[in-house]
């Protein structure tokens, strides 16, 4: 499996045009999971997602009209109708809406992140990552999108096929990098969707503008990010539907996974009983990368990220062979963000599989 890399430019709408005609097969594959995902695990049909995706349109147009043009874009080119592409980039929120039951009786996983400040890195880099855990059936519909863009900075991000936000660097220096979390505040609830914010904050100029933006469009849904700036700045963002909480690094090591950290927790965090193994996922690579603190590049790195204690539910998580393939969980890649030297680095599927692939900015 190799990971298409995308260099696009132009308009919003070329951007996207161009993105939804060069990779319209993983499109439509990726489109394809998704629908039947929800369809066969949620119990709803196909017209009621695409209704139910409507109500954020406007919420997209009102934050940012140019991405709701990147979105049409995207569906001229793929041969999609626009709200199949809207779909996509709501998937966060839809999943929500759709699998609450569902999430309970199957295996789950989820991401393992982190940031490094430079006094921990061997070579004083700022440093974020993570490994990107989701159901094994989507482990070949990911792109790399390397684009340029037109007022604002360009972009390189690892992507799903069909998305337009997700996690990345800028030419200004800015990175995220996410992980799922859930409180009991959990609804259906249409707002600015989880994925156009990732592209928000790879569209900001500085860390204020992001920090801004996330603090202005709370909600819809509970999710986690981890921000920084080449500058010297790692803030982890714990949102939820109607707040946002903030960690912080410890000795210049900040981790997550999939449960709140946040002692200022307001409600009951429901995501941990559905997802079990984030309760030692976390401290457990802050240990494996404190062990390895003044030496921490790509290999070390690395090393951490292919633990596999508690294996196949471990950072670098494997399929469980003991449920159907639909309901399994993986690492899907392993990112690692060096926000000095700007650049994105991704393996194809998990990280013992394989080596790194290295993308830059256009």
């Amino acid at each position: 499996m190799t990971v298409p890399v995308l260099k696009l430019k132009g308009s919003p709408r070329d951007i996207g045009r161009e993105h939804g005609a060069r990779a319209k097969s993983l499109i439509h594959d990726n489109l394809g999971f998704y629908m039947n995902m929800w369809q066969h695990m949620g119990g709803v049909d196909k017209e009621k997602i695409l209704s139910d995706v409507e109500a954020f349109v406007p919420f997209i147009e009102h934050y940012d009209a140019d991405l709701a043009e990147e979105m049409r874009g995207v569906a001229e080119g793929a041969g999609l109708e626009f709200r199949e592409v809207a779909a996509l980039n709501a998937r966060t929120e839809l999943t929500f809406a759709y699998l609450p039951n569902a999430l309970k009786d199957a295996p789950t996983g989820g991401c393992t992140s982190f940031g490094l400040m430079p006094e921990v890195t061997e070579n004083g880099h700022l440093i974020i990552g993570q490994n990107w855990d989701w159901r094994a059936e989507a482990v070949r519909t990911s792109i790399v999108l390397q684009i340029e863009q037109k007022d604002k900075p360009d972009i390189v991000m690892h992507a799903e096929a069909g998305t337009i936000g997700h996690r990345g660097i800028n030419s200004t220096g800015m990175g995220v990098c996410i992980n799922y979390i859930r409180s009991e505040l959990d609804v259906f609830k249409p707002g600015v969707p989880f994925l156009i914010k990732l592209r928000g904050i790879l569209n900001s100029e500085r860390m204020s503008d992001a920090l801004k933006m996330l603090l202005t469009y709370v909600g819809p849904n509970s999710m986690n990010m981890i921000v920084a700036h080449q500058g010297g700045e790692i803030i982890d963002v714990e949102n939820l539907p109607n707040d946002v909480l903030f960690l912080y690094p410890r000795d210049g090591i900040l981790t997550h996974a999939n449960h709140f950290e946040s002692p200022m927790l307001p409600v009951r965090d429901t995501g941990k009983s559905t997802l079990p193994d984030t309760i030692f996922r976390s401290g457990r690579l802050r240990r494996l990368l404190t062990a390895r603190k003044g030496r921490l590049g790509v290999e070390t790195i690395r090393e951490a990220l292919t633990d596999h204690f508690s294996y196949p539910d471990s950072i670098c998580r494997h399929p469980d062979g003991r449920f159907p393939r639909m309901e399994q969980w993986m690492t899907l890649s392993s990112i690692i963000l060096d926000l000095t030297e700007m650049t994105l680095r991704y393996t194809d599927g998990p990280p013992c599989s394989g080596p790194y692939h290295l993308a830059r900015l256009p």
